[in-house]
């Protein structure tokens, strides 16, 4: 798993365990990269600045205290020979984290995810939401009851002539593979599709004219997956290759949940240098239905709208 060469790791030091980063020195051990553990002090709300006089010497016994913390993580950590740095950062911890990608180019960003215990809908919590949309690298939200990745899908879109589309699925299946041969485990590939409109298309159309005009759809969509997968040493045929019709914001989260999925890779759609514009509807709808662990990936030419610290 040759795929990484800079991990940030953006761990809670009041936890009483870190799979997180256990799970981080492995992946950064099987790829030669280095390897950076960092944890935030937010900025006090404003409420606790005007009411607290030594609000300022609370946050640098705070940040002293993480800062002990994190280096006692990353000593555990060099002894297996693993390059490590750590940090303490300041401020909103999304934006924060995102800045330190910048400033030190790192290309994947490792978090716990809140599980059940998100105050946003779904599982992975406001903060690992907002990292998924604006972060510029790959993010991998791991669920930390599930750290051995033993079945791991890849959601691939082959529909398209899209050089992003293109860019990612390659990634994804790379990484889908290479992820579950190091664990140990198998990889799936899922392509979902549907007919365009088709509620609508099905109340007007002759029946016969409508099922020919799935059938079409159908093996459309299989033809380019085959050309995709081909280039990858698959084939659509393959017990491992999923075509499934359906809308994937419903159908992909029902088969990660049905195939007991430990991990989904998969891309996030943005416009090609277009600051802002961070993810399609389509990936967020998935994000708020998985339970699994979820490595999201961004095209190379994807812009975040955050700013780097001036």
């Amino acid at each position: 798993m040759k795929c990484f060469q800079n991990i940030l790791v953006a761990t809670d030091t009041r936890l009483e365990e870190h799979p997180i980063v256990e799970e981080a020195a492995e992946v950064a051990v099987h790829n030669g990269a280095s390897l950076k553990i960092v944890d935030v002090v937010p900025d006090f709300p404003w409420t606790v600045r005007l009411t607290m006089k030594d609000h300022q010497h609370m946050a640098e016994l705070m940040r002293d205290e993480k800062q002990a913390k994190l280096d006692a993580l990353a000593a555990q950590i060099r002894e297996r020979g693993v390059n490590v740095e750590t940090r303490v950062l300041h401020g909103k911890t999304s934006v924060a984290v995102i800045r330190e990608v910048m400033r030190a180019a790192h290309d994947l960003v490792l978090r716990i995810h809140k599980g059940k215990q998100s105050r946003r809908q779904g599982f992975f919590g406001n903060t690992g939401i907002r990292l998924m949309r604006k972060c510029p690298c790959a993010v991998w939200l791991i669920n930390p009851s599930r750290v051995k990745f033993q079945h791991v899908l890849g959601c691939v879109d082959t529909s398209t002539e899209d050089t992003l589309d293109a860019e990612l699925n390659n990634r994804v299946f790379e990484l889908a593979k290479s992820i579950s041969h190091y664990h140990g485990g198998f990889f799936s590939i899922v392509h979902a599709w549907s007919v365009w409109n088709e509620l609508f298309l099905q109340r007007r159309m002759d029946p016969d004219e409508f099922a020919k005009l799935v059938k079409r759809n159908h093996d459309q969509t299989e033809m380019h997956l085959e050309k995709f997968l081909k280039e990858h040493g698959s084939h659509a045929a393959d017990d491992n290759v999923h075509l499934i019709e359906g809308e994937p914001a419903d159908v992909i989260p029902r088969f990660a949940r049905k195939n007991d999925v430990d991990l989904v890779v998969m891309g996030t759609v943005a416009r090609s240098g277009v600051s802002g514009v961070v993810m399609g509807n389509t990936a967020e709808q998935m994000l708020n239905r998985m339970e699994c662990s979820v490595l999201a990936l961004k095209p190379s030419s994807f812009v975040s709208p955050i700013q780097p610290e001036g």
